[in-house]
């Protein structure tokens, strides 16, 4: 089940081009470092369609400025990107949208999970159950657990 679970990721994965997005996310994050200062203060990166890079500008100069530079900038993504995945720029402005080089992942706390509480005859079944047997490891773990122990598997 797990091995068809993976293989049906995978191919929905390659349909909807998310094996060809990956090496866009250090494109995203380093566009400071690969457009140059004064190219990466007209333009941040908003996306791409196809083999075209979309990039935003705050007002029409920048539009026009970057508009010009176009071969520029082409030549600087795909060189980054070690091969030519985009041959057309596209310039749009920006009108509030958040541009991909200042996203970040959000960081989620790790959940405790939460331990019930400790039932009233709780460790009282050890002198009844087989001393070799899976169930009795198992058992002896669960009570440590409300103890505050480790317990090794090795252990008895």
């Amino acid at each position: 089940m797990e091995h068809r679970a993976s293989k049906m990721l995978g191919k929905l994965l390659y349909e909807k081009g998310g094996d060809r997005h990956m090496p866009l996310v250090p494109l995203w994050q380093n566009w400071d470092m690969v457009m140059g200062e004064e190219l990466a203060e007209l333009g941040r990166p908003l996306g791409h369609k196809d083999r075209t890079i979309i990039i935003g500008a705050d007002d029409n100069m920048a539009q026009y400025e970057l508009s010009a530079q176009t071969y520029e900038v082409l030549e600087r993504v795909n060189a980054f990107l070690g091969k030519d995945m985009f041959d057309t720029v596209q310039v749009e402005l920006m009108q509030g949208r958040e541009s991909l080089d200042n996203m970040t992942m959000p960081v989620f706390k790790q959940a405790r999970p939460k331990i019930p509480p400790r039932p009233k005859d709780l460790g009282n079944l050890e002198h009844i159950l087989d001393p070799d047997s899976p169930v009795t490891k198992c058992y002896k773990k669960y009570v440590a657990m409300y103890d505050g122990k480790k317990e090794d598997s090795e252990d008895k």
